[in-house]
């Protein structure tokens, strides 16, 4: 698909509608260290930066994602280099930012991905100065980068995804590279945390406040009966209301409310400093009432 006069960011497209004149201003009209992305296709982008060079990159079949670069003046394009290489299909289009002399490259590949399915490689990389050498970064089996922010001065930037439940970024430094992947799931509401005992005295669920990498969870200790305690991550989180998914035993063996039923239950609080109760989606009947002991 053709994108055409597309500032900052490829992918970020100024639509012409009747009675509109798009594509209108240049480079010279943006400001200090912006630049604008002059060709973006799903097999090859071109940026021109704010000094007035244009860098490229494509994909191409069985070798990968190659970059090459001219100087202002229209002079010859450098010899393409290989930036990532892989024999993996591309898929998604390229999207080319830049900030001063930085920029910044997001791509995917996946077998059978430019038919709908998720990438299996997505690339983030950086290149500087003269643009002899990038930076790469591979993720695997990844939905792929939503969005990069460069500093103002390009000694910086950070890739990122963001979801309802978390959000999961990559920061490049200048002259350190690519730093590790995080994320930072989101808070579990203060109404929740601690443990709570069931009225009829079989078990307590205990809430964990979220911390990097790991998302708030739940965990089920059965008091009564069998043996049973499981951890569940927290990931479907509002004010009121929590759901959680993937139980983990921890130790004995799977039995009632120890889990609830994944995919169908949630544990509510409709008020702070109220009771909590189990119940299923969709229903206000309350399974289990529990209290702060």
């Amino acid at each position: 698909m053709q994108r055409e006069c597309v500032f900052g960011v490829a992918g970020a497209v100024l639509l012409a509608t009747a009675g509109i004149t798009a594509c209108q201003g240049d480079a010279s009209a943006a400001p200090p260290g912006a630049a604008r992305v002059v060709k973006d296709t799903d097999d090859e982008a071109v940026i021109e930066l704010s000094d007035g060079r244009r860098v490229s990159l494509r994909y191409q079949a069985g070798t990968g994602l190659l970059e090459r670069h001219r100087s202002a003046g229209g002079k010859p394009w450098s010899h393409a280099k290989t930036v990532y290489a892989t024999k993996t299909d591309p898929c998604q289009g390229i999207d080319l930012k830049a900030k001063r002399a930085t920029v910044t490259v997001r791509a995917n590949f996946g077998q059978y991905c430019r038919d709908g399915e998720p990438p299996t490689e997505s690339v983030a990389a950086v290149g500087t100065g003269g643009l002899g050498k990038w930076d790469t970064h591979l993720a695997k089996n990844w939905d792929g980068w939503d969005r990069v922010d460069i500093a103002r001065d390009g000694k910086s930037a950070t890739f990122s995804n963001k979801s309802s439940a978390s959000t999961t970024t990559l920061d490049w430094r200048a002259g350190k590279g690519f730093g590790e992947v995080t994320t930072t799931y989101k808070k579990l509401g203060e109404r929740f945390l601690g443990t709570w005992r069931a009225e009829d005295g079989s078990h307590q669920v205990t809430f964990r406040q979220s911390k990097l990498n790991v998302p708030a969870s739940a965990t089920v200790t059965m008091l009564k009966g069998p043996t049973c305690k499981v951890r569940m991550d927290l990931i479907n989180i509002w004010e009121d209301r929590v759901q959680p998914r993937g139980a983990k035993v921890l130790e004995g063996e799977k039995t009632t409310y120890c889990p609830p039923e994944d995919f169908n239950s949630e544990y509510v609080v409709a008020t702070a400093g109220g009771p909590m109760e189990l119940r299923n989606l969709g229903d206000a009947t309350a399974l289990v009432t529990y209290r702060k002991p």
